[in-house]
């Protein structure tokens, strides 16, 4: 019989030092970190997928 996957979960052993040191960098550093939502990737997937504006040819262009 296989374990359930929050079974698994909770049997995995904690992640060393060195990993959390260096997810602490790379948060300090303003980088993407695993298993987080990246705000930059957010900002840019809900933009318009169309510029607009006077440099796009848009409304309020030529």
């Amino acid at each position: 019989m296989q374990p359930s996957a929050q079974q698994a979960a909770h049997h995995r052993h904690p992640d060393p030092p060195i990993y959390g040191a260096l997810l602490a960098r790379w948060a300090a550093d303003g980088r993407t970190l695993p298993g987080r939502r990246d705000p930059e990737w957010s900002r840019i997937a809900s933009s318009p997928i169309w510029p607009s504006g006077p440099l796009f040819g848009g409304p309020d262009g030529p």
